[in-house]
């Protein structure tokens, strides 16, 4: 990636957070060495191990990585023989091969498979417990070595101790005998040149026999080893020389077994910093809520509530809210323009979706709203802000033409090339002409460009030409107050007067300088304005559609929740009247049987009683069919008819003020078929209520077929209804497929057709947009060869 680009679209300053939450040195530098790359598997492995990483934190804590050191430096600096490392430095192996040990504790079988692409991290940590026991056994906490480190080393130290209490015993006999006692200058006991003395008081120190170490600084006292003490000090002295060449044999000898197992400590090393990245990364998502975004190569770039990840920081540092945008680019979109006031957040917006794809490309979590993705680039370029270099004689426009001149020679098919103020610093009808020709030659070579501007030619190009979108930030021109939004599909006009106006210009200045502004620069301006208010206005008819929508769909979950615990409860007080009943048949077979048997007793079960107790008990049994028969019947209510309807009468369904136009009755004289507004249905002829009128009005319906409760079959499998709208103008076929769909789903259905030929394909385009807006519209597609093809299309319902 350009290196620039990476400085100003501050890069870096996002990895400088980022290693603020590791917790090793190798591990910070792991961070700061993080950069994007085009490896689609690279990419996709990173985000699978943060994944696997966080939602194994979130549930056992941070992985143990404290007491992690940077041993680099002490294994690779040359040991020629007899060289050794010290006890301080064996230390910090120590501690690392205790981290490395408990991390590899954690890959066992349940880890393994519950974080496949985490546990190979931890997995190959090497199997170093001998040398990490051997260090435990050999120093202590401190990097001393320990007295069993050796039984040699623990013979000579037993000795050592012995020694120096026989010495300690002498001294004090001495400073305690009533004969020296003048000449004792302090009854501490006290060590010269590495040998026990005594304090004597100067002019008396030729009292106790001895050699001399040295006097005090006054010279009121003489260090005095009595005679007594020489040949200890002489045994003890050759014991601590014993003492270091046991130490020093010690420590060559870890040292041999730390230089054969070199590799291993630093690919642990190397492993656990790896680790602590990823550590890092969960931690920082969790600070900044970032999220894990898809990742392809092309397609739409979508970053949803998107918020520039220092500002981020900025916020949780006691800075103002960051406000988010919504920030994509369509597939076949090769040029962004972004327009607008000044102050309206155009280059935030810029940098953000630059530097978020960085950041995706990275393998780190983005600071955006679940569904987010991002497009990968095998380079990304950006030319932000004042690049005016005086040393190097570049003025504003000639840095940025340099920038420019390279992006023109290395961007490619897959480059996302990013340009605040493209043609900033020259004139602006010079500027217009460069800036187009640049977009041009760049959507030419195949890369993505997002640029913002203020040049009018530039908009008015991007609205004509089908590769490129037009992306305005809000700004509120009654309070000169930006929104921080992005409005695509409409130029956004820079405001710069009134921006100037609400700075403290005097107005009358203002007033002047929007009198220059004529013919077609200002016709431009105010078309600008009137569409951006009528692109506000259909956002808030959008929101108010939006909310009625979500109020529908609520309220049809309602009922469908009532109706289905009103099935519920039918079928429960079924299977109780179903059980009652049962039970009563059993009760009554009981007493048949047990009738039986008293007549075999009584000597009176011959043919001639049997037929009498048959009777008793068909009686019992037909009675009681009757009985719960009964829970389930109806009230006949008395016929509302004494003819049948004709066709092309009027007529209402009992009960209710639905009216509808017969247009037939079914042989059997039973049924009606029933034109309903757009649906036409099978009603039971009992069940209506006849006008004796018929209907004069010729009038012009959708044709629907509905299943009904009937009898009367439905044309075509699983299908519930189907509505037939060829013939109907635009206007009039919407009308009646938003009724047909509503009705359906009302009714419950999952599956419905809706019947509109082939014709030129506008009907079948203008039902294919309108389904697209429907929110009870799971999806839809064309009907089968043999059920009319793209004729037909076949809508399945939620």
């Amino acid at each position: 990636m350009d290196s620039a680009t990476l400085e100003v679209l501050e890069f870096n300053k996002v990895l400088e957070a980022l290693a603020g939450f590791a917790v090793t040195e190798r591990g910070v530098e792991l961070v700061y060495a993080l950069r994007p790359v085009d490896e689609r598997a690279f990419i996709e492995e990173a985000f699978s191990r943060f994944t696997e990483a966080a939602s194994y934190q979130e549930v056992s804590g941070r992985f143990p990585l404290a007491d992690t050191h940077d041993i680099r430096p002490l294994l690779l600096r040359p040991f020629p023989e007899g060289a050794y490392i010290p006890g301080e430095e064996l230390l910090l192996l120590r501690d690392n091969l205790t981290v490395a040990g408990r991390l590899k504790v954690l890959a066992g079988t349940h880890f393994v498979r519950s974080y496949p692409r985490l546990s190979p991290l931890f997995k190959g940590l090497s199997e170093s417990s001998q040398l990490r026991d051997k260090l435990t056994r050999t120093i202590d906490d401190k990097g001393l070595i320990l007295d069993n480190a050796s039984s040699e080393l623990r013979r000579i130290r037993s000795k050592l101790r012995s020694s120096k209490t026989r010495i300690r015993e002498l001294l004090t006999g001495l400073i305690q005998d009533p004969d020296s006692k003048e000449a004792i200058q302090d009854d501490i006991i006290t060590i010269r040149d590495d040998r026990f003395v005594l304090s004597l008081v100067a002019g008396k120190h030729s009292d106790i026999p001895g050699v001399i170490h040295g006097r005090s600084g006054s010279g009121a006292t003489f260090f005095v080893e009595p005679m007594e003490l020489v040949a200890l000090n002489n045994s003890l002295s050759i014991l601590k020389k014993e003492e270091r060449a046991e130490e020093r044999k010690i420590l060559k000898e870890v040292t041999l077994q730390v230089l054969e197992s070199r590799e291993e400590l630093l690919g642990d090393l190397e492993l656990i910093a790896s680790i602590d990245v990823i550590a890092a990364k969960v931690a920082f998502a969790a600070k900044t809520r970032a999220i894990v975004p898809e990742v392809g190569a092309g397609g739409e770039i979508k970053f949803s509530r998107a918020r520039h990840p220092l500002l981020v920081l900025k916020e949780l540092g006691g800075g103002s809210p960051v406000v988010p945008v919504d920030i994509r680019v369509g597939p076949e979109t090769r040029v962004v323009v972004i327009s607008g006031a000044n102050t309206g957040g155009k280059t935030v917006a810029l940098k953000t979706l630059g530097l978020l794809t960085l950041m995706a490309l990275s393998g780190l979590p983005v600071t955006a709203g679940q569904g987010s993705r991002a497009v990968i680039f095998d380079s990304v370029f950006a030319d932000v802000g004042d690049r005016q270099d005086i040393g190097a004689s570049l003025s504003t426009f000639s840095a940025h033409v340099r920038r420019i001149t390279l992006f023109l020679k290395e961007a490619g098919t897959a480059s996302l090339v990013l340009i605040d103020e493209i043609g900033a610093g020259t004139d602006p009808s010079e500027a217009e002409a460069l800036g187009l020709a640049v977009l041009e030659r760049l959507k030419k070579a195949g890369a993505l460009s997002v640029v913002t501007t203020h040049l009018n030619l530039i908009k008015a190009h991007g609205a004509v030409n089908p590769a490129y979108e037009n992306v305005s930030v809000e700004f509120d021109e009654a309070t000169l107050a930006p929104r921080y939004r992005l409005v695509y599909g409409v130029p956004g006009p820079s405001l710069g007067i009134n921006i100037a106006g609400s700075l403290g210009l005097p107005k009358e200045l203002i007033d002047e300088a929007r009198s220059y502004i004529k013919g077609g620069e200002g016709a431009f301006v105010e078309s600008i304005r009137a569409i951006e208010a009528e692109k506000e206005r259909l956002r808030e008819t959008n929101e108010s559609l939006a909310l009625l929508a979500s109020r529908r769909s609520a309220e049809l979950k309602r009922l469908r929740e009532k109706r289905e615990a009103l099935i519920k409860s039918a079928k429960k007080r079924i299977k109780s009247i179903v059980d009652e009943a049962r039970a009563e048949v059993a009760r009554m077979r009981r007493e048949y049987e047990e009738a039986l048997r008293e007549a075999k007793k009584s000597g009176t079960a011959g043919s001639t009683e049997r037929p009498g107790v048959n009777r008793a008990a068909s009686t019992s049994i037909a009675k009681a069919g009757e009985k719960y028969l009964g829970k389930f019947a109806h009230k006949e209510k008395a016929p509302l008819n004494t003819r049948l309807p004709f066709e092309g009468e009027r007529v209402r369904l009992a009960g209710s003020r639905t009216k509808g136009l017969v247009k037939r009755v079914d042989k059997t004289g039973r049924k009606a078929e029933l034109l309903m507004g757009s649906l036409t249905v099978w009603v039971d002829v009992k069940k209506l209520e006849l006008s004796g009128t018929r209907e004069k009005k010729d009038q012009s319906y959708a044709h629907v077929e509905l299943k009904t409760d009937s009898g009367v079959p439905e044309s075509g499998g699983e299908v519930g209804a189907r509505l037939n709208i060829i013939g109907l103008r635009y206007e009039e076929a919407v009308k009646e497929l938003t009724r047909f769909i509503d009705n359906a789903h009302l009714q419950g259905l999952n599956v419905v057709e809706v019947i509109h030929g082939m014709g030129t394909g506008a009907l079948k385009t203008a039902v294919a947009e309108h389904l697209s807006a429907i929110v009870e519209v799971k999806s839809f597609g064309p009907g089968p060869p043999e059920g009319g093809g793209a004729g037909v299309t076949v809508v399945y319902l939620k």
